[in-house]
């Protein structure tokens, strides 16, 4: 009897090491897929404008926008980066002409950014080539409908993951 309960003592801590290690090669797998995902994309976006990850982020963040302007501090919070991070963020894109800074007209603690013509020109070409890289490398991959279920349940551990007072610096994407 004492073997059988050692047996099956070592079974359930096989199954709980299997089990573990199936959990960890998921999120591997989740990771991997994303990374290489977005490797392939970006490069061919920076091959073409030569822009940092994070400035792509910002560009079409603020593409989104209604007008085209936003507060800076909305944008960083979009882009998880701290005022201070953000501020050279901004600093790099208004000297290299692709937007400008704005006082807001009805509070002077918020500055907005706002795209220059020729940050608009340049922000309209860099949505059209992410959509069709976002196309070939994402959802003609996947098929619409799973693309849809996977952009929605990682939406779901941005929600689940984000501690309750930094809700409002989890990136919303339109739907």
């Amino acid at each position: 009897m004492g073997w059988s309960m050692k047996s099956t003592g070592k079974q359930q801590a096989d199954a709980g090491r299997a089990a573990d290690e199936h959990a960890v090669e998921l999120w591997g797998r989740v990771i991997n897929g994303f990374e290489v995902t977005n490797r392939r994309i970006h490069g061919a976006i920076n091959e073409r404008f030569s822009l940092s990850e994070a400035e792509v982020q910002v560009l079409l963040n603020l593409h989104r926008q209604p007008d085209f302007r936003a507060p800076m501090a909305q944008l960083a919070r979009a882009a998880s980066f701290s005022t201070g991070g953000f501020t050279k963020l901004a600093d790099k894109l208004t000297q290299r002409g692709f937007v400008s800074r704005a006082a807001c007209p009805d509070d002077r603690r918020v500055t907005f950014l706002e795209f220059t013509p020729e940050g608009r020109r340049l922000a309209d070409e860099l949505t059209g080539l992410a959509a069709r890289l976002t196309r070939e490398a994402f959802i003609d991959v996947l098929g619409q409908d799973t693309a849809e279920v996977m952009a929605e349940a990682m939406s779901e551990l941005v929600r689940a993951n984000t501690p309750p007072d930094d809700q409002g610096s989890a990136v919303t994407l339109p739907r």
